[in-house]
Parts: structure tokens; sequence; C-alpha cells
């Protein structure tokens, strides 16, 4: 069967179904029945449904219309009756098909009350357990299709009957109204349809169905409603009103008279615009350009001496072409314009001219370069026209400066091919092209100039020798027809020609007649094709310098120039062809911008590039001046702040120098000297390296450090120079002399903890320097000392008896110059175990130093030179040339006898050597 569902809330549409069948009803002429819920059939309905009754609110319609949509309204009724036949379960009914009802209700009150009352689910989950009514619809048999009986036995699938869509609800409902289409004609019976419990109810009514008349089957059915307002198509058109045929009249006459309106007015504009005489321009207007253009000509143009033009063998060419033809330009109104003076003896503004500027001034294209007026009066004839300040396109491909790649090149033949091909739909031949007339304005784009206006550029006079070269010039530009007969009519394929006569110029970016004799060109001379196709003009194609598709280009140069004019293809064709062998589809300011963004993106990553670098050199500055000053000191300085003097209340100083250096210096040269030092004090470096100490500086072989400045570290500052001073002592028993192996270096070093006042003193090579008792003390602690020990003051062993972790012993009473008599302690090594691991540690990476630095001594090296011995006052560095130590024959103490130099200064020490640790002592002091 075919099912059609319902366009209606509840609406049911019964469609053509096999067979026929009998109404139910006429089983015993009853209007209702019920029916076992279970299995029902023709023969097994209850004639008594016990006080449950069905009726037609409203009798359905006796006949209705195929399609129409009707009302089909019916009610019920249940009595007490019922619920208590319902509930009992001793019936036949009961025995054989179970109770109407759920046995959960005792009562027949209850059975009602649970049927009134209870809200049921929706449809699709309603069912006898928990909803009184659930299921309410109607059906339809079309009983002249069907056989058998319709009941409600039918299954409600659609497969030979259709129903409505089921509802649900209590008993609190008991009047129903659904609407109902029906579609196949004749006799049909109409079911309303109950489920109540396992109990199911049917309502009977039989109707007749007329068919719906059909628009379009050529037969007015009057009696169907049809008429020309519903059905024209069957009962023709109907008349048109007396209003309605008027107004159309009236319409159709507004449009006519609207039409000729406007054809009126545009014939009004184009007559007012042929006799308008705005276009004309006093020649004195027109002042001179203040700018370098002037009344001398272009700003853009190519001195023909200096470009790659070929000489001209004799005669007038050869005197055209050493000079150079500008365009004149001028100000009018405060635009700058282009002039071109026509030589004239006399002028008459005719309807011919006016025709001609007319034309002129309704020419507008991107690429077509606009007309802005003219000079009618004798002598000053002249034509003035949209001025492109980048100049002529010769100027531009014979100026080497301007780099142009191909896509540039096909850019400017497309913009002149737009044009050419403009001037052409408007019935304009160009006549005088040629890339001189082809200018470049200020966004690169190529406009033509020097066209149109015949009558108004014919001259009268004798031309002037700037008009006869450009004469010359335009002949080589010519086809051979216009060549041998030069009065004959212009044509589109005469501008196709000179376009592949520019083309070839625009290839190879020179003259296009080389070194021929404009004079005594031959009719049919065309110039040298361009060699695209060798392998030279490959080799930058890379940068875009060759041209992506030589072959192309060259027949299409091949095709312009035909000697057939008929061969020739139009510009539309050639537009064509060029976007077809053009790789670039970009406009001129397009490839620039693309250009400008590769430059951007190239000066970025340059600029990264060099920001990289100047990263890496600051952090080298940083280093090297984090080496010269402390950090902190050296941030305040490089912020602009001045570096105040700072005091400090507690601090330890190491001084050391190297017992025997006078002697060891005049038995080397200077660059075995610097080549000791700067292995002693590497070493010494990568040992401070893990101390919180500061190295102050170095003065010839003098090292002096100093922890607790500018750091403050509480009383951790001599244990931390103790730790590196016996770190320093045990390093130079592996140390190896790079000169002399077999020499053992020992050095003497002393300290001292007390308060001292540091800051930056100069300018120029600025030092951060201590100042204070303690720098004297530490620098005679050292001096006083023995070679590989560490003598350390009372103040310093008092502080490591507090720190607990060093081992001191007392040396014993001491003479200090400034001082008198000091009790001093030598400092011998340490107690605890982890600073013990900890010194390992450091000893090997001083080690590692040191081995590193003997790897290098199997190179060779200053220190190999043959350079004389110096003595000591010729070492390059400060030594103690100048003092006078010596060792008393009368000092039987053991200490050594403390004398004065030539300067004041106190220096300890003994005949064999004097000591530098004064030496920087007294240069940290001399420097406030």
């Amino acid at each position: 069967m075919e099912f059609i569902k319902a366009f209606l809330p509840f609406s049911i549409i019964c469609m053509s179904l096999p067979n026929a069948v009998l109404g139910w009803h006429q089983l015993d002429n009853s209007v209702y029945h019920c029916w076992p819920l279970i299995g029902p059939n023709a023969t097994n309905y209850l004639p008594n449904c016990y006080g449950f009754t069905m009726a037609w609110t409203e009798p359905p319609p006796d006949k209705v219309t195929s399609g129409d949509s009707f009302e089909v309204k019916y009610e019920l009724n249940v009595s007490e009756e019922f619920f208590a036949w319902a509930i009992r379960n001793d019936t036949l009914y009961a025995k054989k098909y179970g109770p109407v009802l759920s046995p959960k209700h005792k009562t027949a009150a209850e059975a009602q009350s649970w049927c009134i009352t209870t809200p049921c689910p929706s449809a699709l989950k309603a069912d006898k357990d928990n909803c009184c009514l659930h299921h309410v619809n109607v059906h339809s048999c079309p009983t002249d299709e069907l056989s058998g009986v319709c009941g409600p036995w039918v299954p409600p699938n659609g497969d030979i009957f259709t129903h409505t869509q089921s509802e649900v609800d209590n008993l609190n409902h008991t009047h129903w109204t659904t609407q109902v289409a029906l579609v196949p004609t004749g006799v049909t019976s109409i079911i309303a349809h109950i489920r109540i419990g396992n109990l199911q109810a049917a309502l009977h009514y039989t109707l007749i169905v007329d068919p719906r008349s059909v628009c379009g089957n050529k037969i007015c059915e009057e009696n169907e409603d049809e008429s020309c307002s519903t059905c024209p198509a069957d009962c023709g058109r109907c008349p048109l009103k007396p209003v309605v045929q008027a107004a159309i009249i009236c319409v159709c006459v507004m449009i006519v008279l609207s039409f000729c309106g406007i054809v009126a007015y545009f014939y009004w504009r184009q007559e007012k615009l042929f006799w308008d005489e705005s276009w004309i321009m006093d020649f004195d207007a027109i002042r001179p350009d203040a700018g370098l253009r002037g009344f001398l000509g272009s700003v853009i143009s190519v001195n023909v001496e200096s470009s790659s033009i070929g000489g001209v063998s004799s005669g007038f060419a050869q005197q055209a072409t050493a000079k150079q033809v500008f365009t004149q330009t001028g100000i009018f109104n405060g635009r700058p314009v282009a002039i071109k003076k026509i030589n004239k003896t006399s002028f008459t503004l005719d309807k011919r001219i006016r025709r001609e500027v007319k034309q002129m001034r309704d020419l507008i294209h991107t690429n077509v370069c606009k007309f802005v007026g003219g000079c009618i009066v004798v002598p000053n004839v002249a034509i003035c026209t949209e001025y492109c300040p980048k100049g002529a396109l010769n100027d531009v491909l014979l100026n080497e400066d301007i780099p142009l790649n191909w896509s540039f090149r096909f850019s400017f033949c497309n913009d002149i091919a737009r044009g050419v091909n403009y001037l052409h739909q408007n019935k304009v031949y160009h006549g005088r092209l040629k890339s001189s007339n082809c200018v470049i304005d200020d966004r690169w784009v190529v406009k033509l100039t020097d066209f149109g206006l015949p009558l108004f550029r014919q001259e009268d006079g004798s031309p002037h020798p700037d008009t006869m070269y450009s004469n010359l010039k335009t002949r080589a530009y010519m086809p051979p027809e216009v060549r041998q007969c030069p009065g004959a009519p212009l044509a589109a394929s005469t501008d196709v020609f000179s376009y592949a006569v520019i083309l070839v110029e625009v290839a190879t970016r020179n003259e296009p007649w080389e070194d021929e004799d404009l004079t005594n060109l031959d009719v049919d001379w065309r110039p040298r094709l361009p060699d695209l196709l060798r392998a030279d003009d490959f080799k930058d194609a890379e940068n875009g310098d060759a041209c992506p598709c030589p072959q192309e280009f060259i027949n299409l140069i091949e095709d312009c120039w035909d000697y057939v004019p008929s061969n020739r293809p139009s510009f539309s064709q050639i537009r064509t062809t060029l976007h077809r062998i053009n790789p670039s589809k970009l406009s001129p300011v397009d490839m620039m911008m693309q250009l400008m963004e590769k430059y951007s993106k190239h000066l970025e990553s340059l600029v990264a590039e060099r920001t990289q670098d100047l990263l890496l050199e600051k952090q080298k500055t940083d280093r090297l001046l984090y080496s010269m000053l402390p950090k902190p000191i050296a941030d305040s300085l490089r912020q602009g702040n001045a570096a105040k003097a700072e005091s400090f209340d507690s601090c330890t100083i190491f001084f050391s120098d190297i017992v025997g250096f006078t002697s060891l210096s005049s038995e080397s040269s200077p660059y075995e000297v610097v080549a000791l030092l700067n292995k002693l004090y590497v070493t010494f470096d990568s040992i401070i390296d893990n101390h919180d100490v500061y190295k102050v500086e170095t003065i010839g072989d003098a090292y002096m450090v100093v922890s607790g400045v500018p750091k403050r570290n509480g009383l951790d500052h001599a244990g931390h120079i103790a730790s590196m001073a016996l770190d320093l002592v045990k390093v130079c028993e592996s140390f190896v002399i790079p000169h002399q192996p077999e020499t053992k270096l020992r050095i003497r070093a002393g300290i001292h903890s007390g308060s001292v006042v540091a800051g930056v003193v100069g300018l120029k090579m600025p030092r951060y320097c201590l100042f204070g008792d303690t720098v004297n003390t530490a620098s005679r602690m050292e001096s006083t000392g023995e070679a590989l020990k560490i003598q350390a003051s009372e103040a310093c062993a008092n502080i490591l008896k507090k720190l607990g972790s060093y081992e001191v012993l007392v040396r014993g009473q001491m003479p200090v110059k400034g001082k008198g008599i000091m009790t001093t302690y030598w400092v011998v090594g340490k107690t605890n175990g982890g600073n013990e691991r900890d010194s390992r540690q450091t000893l090997l990476t001083a080690n590692s130093v040191l081995l590193d630095d003997e790897a290098d001594q199997n190179t060779p090296s200053v220190g190999n030179h043959s350079v004389p011995s110096l003595t000591a006052n010729g070492i390059p560095h400060i030594t103690e040339s100048s003092h006078d130590v010596i060792d008393s024959p009368n000092n039987t103490s053991g200490v050594p006898k403390i004398i004065e130099n030539s300067s004041g200064v106190s220096i300890p020490g003994s005949a064999e050597e004097p000591s530098d640790a004064e030496t920087a002592r007294l240069m940290n002091e001399s420097t406030l």
C-alpha cells in the first residue's frame, strides 16, 4: 500500500489499498462493539460491553471531498457496572483473557478512582498497567478496496489500513475530537478505536468520499468550485477589471515616457559635452614646475651617451640620437601636466576637432593617460595630458640602475596590451605606439599617451628638430605596409606590429634598431629577435632575471609582427597569451610589496643575528667587567650610579708572594716570567672560584684576596680565606715551573682579619680598592712569614678557633712595624673531614688546570725564544729593585730584620729576596 502522513494534528490520510471488505458492523448491525485486546477477530467480539458505551457527539458528514479535512467527534461513558465487571476474575472473559483491569484494584470504586485520577505517560510508554485509556485513535477503511471485515484486530502498522496518531489520557477526558482527511474515493468506514485495560472498543460510521476536481484536465468543473480565478487552465483567464486595465496602461505610458526622457537626457549631455569648452586652457595659466621638471621636461630621463644605445652610422640620425628629447611639463590648477606643443600657424575650432576632443574626454582607463585640456591660441597650440612622474618606459628600460626582473617586464607588457585593447574597443587606433609614448606613473603602472586628436595634432609649419627625430623613431615601430604607404589609414594591426617592437625592447632593455641607420630603414626591416634561449640568460633564474618562458615570448613577438596584417593577433588574444605565459600574476605594487616583505624578513633575520652577536659580546664584556670589579659594584656603575665607598666591620685579607722570585726572574727571560706568572695565577684563580672570596689584584708575584667584601658573610670570611690559603699552599707542592721544572715553587702567605673601607677609585681603568690598617697588617703577616706556611694574626686566629674547623699553632711574638710586638699563628690544616673532602675536590680542579697547562707547554711558546736574561731591574713588572733588605749577622732571633727602603716603606724580608706583597699594599694605599 501507499501511506501518506497526516498533514494536520491527529489527522489521517487513507490512500488506495488492495481488495474489498465488508464493515464489521454488519455482523449484527450494532454501532459499536468490544473485543479482547489479545487476539481479536471477527467472531470473538462482545455484544455486551458491560457498561462501557461509545457514541458520536456529532455524526460525521455523509459525504466529503477527497483530501479535505474534517473533524470526527465522539464520546465514551463508563458506568460503575463496568468497573465491577472489569476487576472480576471469575467471568468467562476473565477466565479466557484475564481481568480487564489489574487485579491490584480490589474494589470497583478503587478501579474507577485509578482510571479517573491517574495521569498517563507519553503515548509511546503508555500501556494497560500505567494508563486507563492507553490508546485512542481513528481508523479508516475504504470498503471498496478491502476484503474481509475491517476491525481493530488489524495490526496498526499501516499495512492494510491507516490510522491517526495514538492518544492517551484518563477517564476525565470523555469527549474526543480528531482531525481526519480521506483521500481514496468511494464508500469508506471510519472507526473510533479505544483501549481500556485489556479490552478495546470501536465505534463505526460509513461515509462517501467524492473525488476532487483536478485543475489542468481541460474541463472546467464548476460544480467542484472550479472557476477562472481558481483554475484558469480549465476555465480560462478572468477578464481584467477596468481599474486594473487603466493602471497597466498608465504604467506602460510612464515607462515609455521615462525611457524617452532618459534618452533625451543623455543626448542633451552628449551635446552639452560636445559644445562644452571647459577643456580649453590658457597657456599663460600654466606655470613652470618649481621642481626639477619645469619647462625643461621630465624629471626622469636617460643620458643617451651613457645608455646602451648603439651609435648611428651617419646623417641626421647620428645627430639626432646624440641629443636628449624631454617631455615638457607644467603646473595647471595645482596638478602637474604633460604638454605637447603643436606647430600651427592657424587654428580653427570646428566640429571635427570638437568631436575628437569629446572622444578623448570620454576615454577613461587605468592604462590610458587622461586628457586634461588643450591650448588653441596660436602660436601656443598645445595638448595637455596627465603627467606620470616615473617617465617613459624607454627611460626606465635603458636605465641600468633600475633593476627589472621579468615579473615587472611582464607587468609592463600586460599594461600596454590592456590600454591598447581599451582604445581599440572604442574605435581609437594609436598609430604612434612606441616605448617613449608609454609612460609610468608613481604606482609603476604603464599608461598610453600621444594618441588620438589627428586633426588637432596636424602641424602646418616646418617640423621642430625634436619632432623630426621623434618621427624617425616612430618609423622604426611602423609595420611594412605603413612604411610603404605613409598615408594609409590606421588599423588595429598597425598597433600590434608596434607592440612587437616594444616586446623586443622590453626583452633586451636596448633600443630596437641598435646600429641601424634610422634614415635608411628598409621597408621590411624588423628588429633582431632577442636571444632568450642562451644558457647565460638562465644563470640568475632563481632571482627572476631570466625569462621564465623564452620560447613562448619569442613566438608571441613573431606572431605580432607577421608580414600579413590579417595574421596578427588582436590585443585580447595577446592579453590571453601573456596571462598564460606569465608565471606571476601580480601587479607591480604587489610585487614591490613582496620584495619589501622579503627584504623586511631578511632584515629581521639580520637584526636577530646581529642582536645575538651583540648579546654574546655583551656577555663577554660582562664577564670581563665582573672579573675587574665585583658584580654589584659593576652593575651600579653601569646604571650610571656613583659607586660610594662602603665600610665593612669584619673581613679577612690574604697576601702571598713567591719566595726567591727576584733570583728566579734574573735567571729567566721576560717571556718565561710572564708564562710562569700566568700559569700560577690561572691555577690560583681556579682555586678561589670554589671559595666565597674576591680577588682584589695581583702586582708582580703578589696575590691579594679578601673575603667578606663586598659580600658580607658574618665570621665565615676567616674560614674561607684559611681554606683557600691551605689549598694554594698545597697546590704549590705539585706546581711545575715551565722553564725550570727541577725548581720547586714556594709561596709565603699571611692573613689578617679586621675592618676595611672599600670603594672604586678612578674613571679610567677603575679599581676596587681596600683601605685601612687591616690591609697593612695582612701585608706584614705575609712579609714576616716563611715559605709554604700561612701566618695569621691573633684576630684571625681567634675567629678560626671560634669556627672550630682549623688547626692553628702559636708561632710566638713578632715585631711588626707600626704595630709593635704581635702574637702570630701558623695555620697548618683543617680538622673537619667534610672540609677536607672539599679541599681535595678543589685541588683536583687545580691539578686539572695544571695538567692542561703542562700539555700546552709541549707546543712552542714565547718562553722558548732565545732572549738574553735580564737582571731584576729589567723584569717588566714591579719588583723589589728599590728595596734594601739585608740579613744582619747580629740578628740571632730568627726573625727577619725590618729596614726601610729609599721610599721610607718598611719591607721585611731577607737578603735573598724582597716582598711584592708590600708593593701591592702600597699600590692599593697610594690610589687614594
